[in-house]
């Protein structure tokens, strides 16, 4: 499963001479960055992952292999009880306000995190050790230290995110405008750009570095763009809400998933099956159905069912066009569906962002992400076998559809290089690897 990853790696992420490594890199300039989206707080729930790992940073990072491996821990040992965990921390860390990182800083902002997943998890902290611990065992504690939620992120007075990443923030104006400077103090070293500034909510594709968004209006790339795609790293799915089963099951044999891909998402992605990407999963390939539209009919001609509402998340153009597809195919089926943004419609369009190249975290996370609490269980990464029965089991309650895998596109204008092939994460791209022509 780890191989697969790392094949699907190294094939979609082989660098074009013209955006790697064609100079050397340098230092100065300030990168600017489009982005779509808006969030109003700087809160790592809201900030997309790819400038909230500029300013805060995780104890342990998930690498390319998929494997967790230290970042501001320099190490940690797993107690033969299986419920204690003892990580040493890098002594060469400091906050962006100069307060250097121990355990006793640190403790205090992990607590609360675990405690969402694990309501009886103990830290207790001593100079550059921590030890965590919990009743139930901790089996996967690395790859839940590796979520962007556990970044080791301190408020500031004016309820500004400080963290111990390579850059600060030096500006905010909520839903509008983020600047970000180099952090010159930091441990890793310092990054070549000297700043980053970040407007949202902008249509425009002449910023140095700006996101291709599936809604509407669509951005017209410059013929000089040069584009960064990551692996599928999101799922796009119906989740059910007093729904029956049988109805559910028929609507995941009715939908066509491919004009969904090829056409409202432009070949960004492919069909879902499963919540987990076959590249992540390594068994997707195994929930996969085939379209059948016989079927769907012969299900629902034995329920007595009436119109079924089917809701979107609001302003969001892409997921509307799904939605009316999707009722063109109930049509089909004989499913009565009226499309509408109502949050307490029978079924509901989701789009889950799937953070870590780590499987066992990945499916954790989607599972809240769609309003399942119980897939917050303990998941071990390295036994597939586990993960599998999980997702089978959701998948078999008929409460979720899969739909699509999509990615994410970035545009580079001519002016941007980066030493970052895309080996240290396929989910997102490292800006703090990148510089500037003048």
């Amino acid at each position: 499963m780890r191989l697969r990853a790392f094949l699907w790696l190294a094939l979609s992420s082989f660098p074009s001479s013209s955006l790697w490594g064609e100079t050397r890199p340098r230092y100065g300039g300030t990168l600017n960055v489009d982005l779509s989206s808006t969030f109003n707080s700087l809160d790592a729930t809201e900030v997309p992952q790819v400038i909230w790992r500029l300013i805060g940073q995780t104890l342990v990072r998930i690498n390319s292999h998929g494997e967790p491996e230290p970042l501001l821990a320099s190490g940690w040992q797993r107690e033969a009880d299986g419920l204690r965990w003892r990580f040493s921390l890098r002594n060469d860390v400091h906050f962006q306000d100069g307060e250097a990182l121990n355990a006793g800083t640190v403790a205090p902002i992990l607590l609360p995190v675990l405690k969402m997943l694990h309501g009886d998890v103990a830290i207790t902290a001593g100079g550059s050790t921590l030890v965590i611990q919990a009743a139930s065992g901790l089996p996967n504690l690395p790859s839940e230290l590796a979520d962007p939620r556990a970044a080791i992120v301190r408020t500031s007075e004016a309820n500004i995110p400080v963290g111990t990443g390579p850059f600060r923030v030096a500006n905010w104006e909520p839903g509008r405008r983020l600047a970000l400077a180099a952090f010159e103090d930091y441990w890793g070293s310092r990054p070549f750009l000297d700043s980053i500034l970040v407007s949202l909510g902008s249509t425009r594709a002449s910023a140095d570095l700006f996101d291709v968004p599936f809604s509407s209006p669509r951005r017209i790339l410059p013929e000089s763009a040069h584009l960064w795609q990551s692996a599928p790293r999101e799922l796009l799915a119906l989740v059910a809400q007093n729904v029956r089963p049988e109805l559910v099951h028929a609507f995941a044999l009715a939908i066509d998933r491919a004009p969904i891909v090829n056409v409202l998402a432009q070949r960004r992605g492919v069909p879902a099956f499963g919540l987990l990407p076959q590249w992540l999963s390594g068994y997707e390939f195994l929930f996969q159905n085939p379209l059948d539209i016989t079927r769907a009919r012969e299900i629902v001609s034995g329920l007595r069912n009436g119109p079924i509402t089917m809701s979107y998340p609001a302003n969001d153009s892409f997921a509307r066009a799904v939605a009316e597809r999707i009722a063109l195919n109930a049509r089909d089926a004989g499913i009565a569906v009226q499309v509408s943004t109502n949050v307490g419609a029978g079924l509901r369009l989701m789009r889950c962002p799937i953070e870590s190249p780590d499987s066992a975290a990945g499916l954790v996370n989607v599972g809240r992400c769609l309003g399942f609490p119980e897939q917050a269980i303990l998941l071990d990464s390295s036994k597939p076998d586990r993960l599998y029965q999980a997702e089978r089991a959701l998948l078999e309650s008929n409460r979720v559809v899969p739909l699509a895998h999509l990615d994410s596109v970035y545009g580079l204008s001519s002016r941007v290089h980066t030493e970052d092939s895309g080996s240290q994460n396929p989910l997102t791209p490292h800006l703090d690897d990148f510089w500037v022509d003048p």
